[in-house]
């Protein structure tokens, strides 16, 4: 199966696509999609496929079998971005952090303790807390904390408040999630 343009375009429009640069074939797991840096553009929803066949023209000359085109909507913007399919957890994270990008995307399959897939945040590793099992990563697992979104959602914000203790900012109640996307930027300005 492959995904033209319009297709591509239409599945992006509904929450987000990827396919290889090269074969047109989306993405399949198990892998994690991890985003090239300089490869991204920012537009306003919806998705044409003028606008995708366009960016895909731009990036499939230096393409890889392991580069993709990926499209998500967000608000009302689609981003566009050029990501390299990683085999398995360490290699992404390893790319993530070293090209200081926020999160990869597992295809699904990759992380056995989320096997449907979903985000995976970069450096939120805490010397400390990785005594509890559940914040601890392996090569084949993503800790609590690479799963956590940066901005829980109410009820998630509810469940977690044992971990956040009445953490407050400004006054206002601060989630473990919110602290995590913050030492994960600090990091990334520094570096480290």
């Amino acid at each position: 199966m492959v995904l033209s343009n319009a297709e591509f375009a239409n599945l992006a429009n509904k929450g987000g696509a990827s396919r290889n640069l090269q074969t047109f074939e989306p993405a399949e797991g198990p892998g994690v999609m991890v985003s090239k840096p300089g490869a991204e553009k920012i537009t306003n929803a919806p998705l044409t496929p003028e606008q995708a066949k366009s960016f895909r023209k731009q990036h499939e000359v230096q393409a890889t079998s392991y580069d993709y085109q990926g499209a998500w909507k967000s608000g009302n913007k689609i981003f566009q971005d050029v990501s390299r399919k990683h085999p398995d957890l360490e290699s992404a994270r390893v790319a993530g952090e070293r090209d200081e990008q926020i999160a990869g995307y597992d295809l699904g399959g990759t992380d056995v303790r989320r096997p449907e897939g979903g985000n995976i945040y970069f450096s939120r590793q805490l010397r400390g807390i990785e005594s509890n099992p559940e914040f601890r990563s392996s090569a084949t697992e993503t800790s609590a904390a690479e799963r956590m979104e940066p901005k829980p959602k109410s009820m998630e914000f509810v469940e977690q408040s044992h971990i956040s203790r009445g953490a407050r900012l400004k006054g206002k109640p601060i989630s473990i999630n919110e602290v995590y996307a913050k030492i994960a930027k600090n990091r990334r300005k520094r570096g480290v």
